[in-house]
């Protein structure tokens, strides 16, 4: 499942990264994650993630509000083996997936995602990249890792119409 990190502002990363920007980044305001039995979940939240994967193996289930809205983050495994994650939140009454993740390596980078990573942040190295494929043709990759200081980092970079973007406050959908 996802990592519960916040974006953290790290001095050395925001002098690389922004370009004459004095407002601080954006967090999300969330609850936190509370672990849920499969047979506990809204059986409305089950259905909406299994007519998008019909099929994922459906095998943990959280539950958190983030700025103010509710999400279940479905989580299993495909035939394959490989781990998907589906967030889950109510648009208009129904609940809808929002995003679909997936841990990868740095091999499954886009070339232009990688080559902006290692322009701004030269020689550092995410401990785990997420693919969270936002099912508009948009795609955050999520790196964490950790600053030279140690302590936890998130940066994100969005790929989308063929472009990679860094993002300086987290992204929300």
């Amino acid at each position: 499942m996802k990592s519960g990190y916040l974006v953290l502002a790290v001095a050395a990363f925001a002098m690389a990264a922004c370009t004459a920007r004095e407002d601080e980044a954006r967090t999300v305001d969330a609850s936190g994650k509370e672990e849920r039995a499969v047979r506990d979940v809204p059986g409305e939240v089950l259905a909406a993630a299994l007519a998008a994967r019909p099929d994922l193996s459906i095998e943990a289930v959280e539950y958190e509000t983030r700025d103010g809205n509710e999400y279940y983050d479905v989580g299993g495994t495909l035939p394959d083996g490989s781990e998907l994650e589906i967030d889950m939140t109510l648009i208009d009454g129904v609940w809808t997936p929002v995003e679909f993740q997936r841990d990868i390596g740095f091999d499954l980078l886009p070339r232009d995602v990688g080559n902006l990573l290692s322009e701004k942040f030269s020689g550092w190295q995410p401990d785990r990249i997420i693919e969270s494929d936002q099912g508009d043709g948009t795609i955050i990759y999520e790196f964490f890792g950790k600053d030279d200081a140690g302590e936890a980092t998130k940066i994100e970079i969005k790929w989308s119409e063929q472009q990679a973007e860094l993002l300086l406050d987290e992204w929300v959908h």
